[in-house]
């Protein structure tokens, strides 16, 4: 399997559990928390989209964010662009307030749909060779920042599922 297409194979089926945690819950269920120092399903779903957006527009393409142009107002948010969740406070995890579920999920599939359309913009080669600046500012590869991408959006996807889980039992 070539490496452009482990990677859309990863993140179209991360994509179909997301949107299965997340069908037929109600706004209630969303904004669900188990305790104050924990996240909810909402939180991770702007928090996947974030993640993405900044990643492939900020880092990788060196342009504005979606979030910058329309989607931080949308949602409610200040256009922060570095702004992802990550390095949360308890007061910050407190003080935020959930979208409507329709909207976050929109903003989650549409950086999504960006990143594909990244994606397939490169080759494997280019994947590999073709370098960015990281957070941190130090230099990676491409094909990296998909690795890394890729471990943050299962590990958010199963972290949903969990809650979904602790919410509806097993099958619900």
């Amino acid at each position: 399997m070539a490496l452009k297409e482990f990677i859309k194979g990863s993140f179209d089926a991360n994509w179909e559990w997301l949107v299965r945690y997340v069908d037929g819950l109600t706004q209630e269920e969303i904004e669900f928390v188990p305790n104050e120092q924990c996240h909810s399903i909402g939180f991770i779903v702007w928090h996947y989209g974030r993640a993405l957006d900044m990643w492939v527009q900020s880092l990788a393409k060196q342009e504005p964010q979606l979030y910058e142009r329309e989607w931080a107002e949308r949602l409610g948010f200040a256009p922060e662009p570095m702004n992802v969740g990550f390095g949360y406070s308890v007061e910050d995890l407190v003080s935020w307030h959930c979208p409507g579920k329709a909207l976050l999920m929109e903003y989650a599939d549409v950086a999504r749909n960006n990143l594909l359309d990244f994606l397939s913009g490169h080759d494997d080669d280019t994947l590999v060779s073709t370098q960015m600046t990281n957070r941190r500012g130090e230099g990676m590869a491409v094909a990296d920042m998909f690795r890394l991408l890729i471990w943050e959006v299962n590990q958010h996807g199963g972290q949903a599922g969990y809650l979904r889980g602790m919410q509806r039992g097993l099958n619900q």
